[in-house]
């Protein structure tokens, strides 16, 4: 087992942290299955309303590549389709039956009864496929391609993202399984964790190959690939969640479609437990009454604003209640910060060992970029993403290219910390998304 060496990021003690144990929701009259957090995708329906669909049915594809299907995670009859504007698939809502009706597959004990191509149609038709990401754009990943690594994140992508110990939880024998169908696709498996938690893993420890620092982002599969590739081949490597993992594995060895997952939410001032869903169910199921400008989902610094009235959708683990009530502190300018968190040293926060909270405002205004280096002094791939910014705002994208931009792993801290507030993430996402864009017409 290897070390990495990260030592940008951010290292500052949060309040939000999920509690050791789970709680598990009751099932719900409804669920959905969520277009909203697939990147990407172009949808195709394959259902209608009013129409009975079983577990594991295949709900919408994606026009790309239409053998790639998600599925609906329970059994019932379709109750309504909601669009956004243009049309734009939002989620296909079904009213739940009390029992399960599986779609149903070979269950598969040995990895190596299937050729690859067997087993790329079977995760296809399953709906599991696009639990592969393939970087430098975390787009599905492309099938035909062999990919020179593959990298398990055991830590998600949020600080609060479920802790890899509860998800291992009598698990260990999927995860084994899981990592078998890994290495038909690629010799070269890497699965990284977190320091604090390598010794809550158990029977999975053997399977660690790198350990990173308690640092966000760290643990990001965009990091560690950053830190470890040593060729441009290595820039088409694959990665996947540890929870996807354990789905992926499921699926093959019962050849039903496993629906449960595990969420947390980080919410001040309640109890934070790990909680057990049917996945798409409602969010205000399991989150309770929230205001509804005040959750993200996916990531703390990285997430998107979500509804309390859209469904989990299947890369969504991660629920993060913030205050985004704008308030003024009297004499604020001469305070000393105890409880603010501080990227550049400027409050006493810094020096004191305690939880902290932060909010959603800016706290100022947008202002042109000075130049302080502290977003790149944070970022832990060493890129300069106020150089990159003005390249993309300019239009120079070949000059954002060479300056590293698809190496970005959009982990967020650049906006976060910049004294001009400025959404350096924003602006470089929408780079990186329209680069890939025309590059796949093409």
């Amino acid at each position: 087992m290897e070390k990495l060496t990260i030592n940008k990021g951010f290292n500052l003690k949060l309040k939000g942290r999920p509690d050791t144990f789970i709680k598990k929701i009751p099932p719900q009259d409804t669920i959905a299955v969520s277009a909203l957090d697939i990147p990407f995708i172009r949808t195709k329906l394959l259902v209608k309303e009013n129409e009975r669909v079983q577990t594991g049915s295949p709900i919408f594809c994606d026009k790309r590549d239409r053998t790639i299907q998600y599925v609906s995670p329970a059994t019932g009859t379709i109750k309504e389709i909601q669009f956004g504007a243009r049309r734009r698939l939002l989620a296909v809502v079904i009213e739940c039956e009390d029992q399960d009706d599986y779609i149903s597959f070979d269950p598969i004990s040995d990895v190596n009864e299937m050729n690859t191509d067997q087993l790329i149609a079977q995760l296809k038709k399953g709906g599991l496929w696009q639990c592969f990401r393939q970087f430098p754009y975390k787009d599905t990943a492309n099938p035909e391609h062999k990919p020179p690594m593959i990298i398990v994140s055991l830590d998600g992508n949020d600080i609060f993202s479920p802790t890899p110990g509860i998800l291992l939880e009598n698990q260990h024998d999927m995860f084994a399984f899981g990592l078998k169908v890994l290495k038909r696709f690629s010799p070269n498996i890497i699965v990284s964790v977190r320091e604090s938690h390598f010794e809550r893993l158990g029977d999975s420890q053997k399977y660690v190959t790198h350990q990173v620092p308690d640092i966000f982002p760290s643990w990001d599969p965009g990091v560690v690939l950053y830190h470890l590739k040593k060729s441009s081949a290595d820039n088409l490597s694959w990665c996947i969640s540890l929870d996807h993992l354990i789905m992926m594995a499921k699926f093959l060895s019962t050849g039903h479609y496993p629906f449960e997952k595990i969420v947390t939410i980080s919410k001040p001032g309640e109890l934070k437990p790990h909680y057990l869903i049917r996945q798409g169910m409602p969010i205000q199921s399991f989150i309770g009454s929230v205001p509804s400008n005040v959750l993200i989902s996916t990531g703390l610094f990285n997430g998107r604003l979500a509804s309390m009235d859209a469904y989990a959708g299947f890369f969504e683990n991660t629920f993060n209640v913030i205050s985004a009530e704008e308030s003024e502190q009297l004499f604020g300018f001469v305070r000393l910060g105890k409880t603010l968190p501080t990227v550049s040293k400027t409050f006493l926060s810094y020096l004191m060992e305690r939880n902290l909270a932060f909010d959603a405002t800016l706290h100022g205004e947008e202002r042109a970029c000075i130049n302080c280096s502290y977003c790149e002094n944070i970022c832990p791939n060493d890129l300069m993403p106020q150089y990159i910014m003005k390249a993309l705002v300019t239009d120079e994208i070949e000059d954002a290219l060479q300056l590293g931009l698809l190496d970005c792993c959009q982990c967020g801290l650049c906006a976060y910390c910049c004294p001009s507030k400025i959404e350096l993430l924003e602006i470089l996402s929408k780079g990186i998304n329209n680069y890939y864009a025309t590059i796949s017409k093409s």
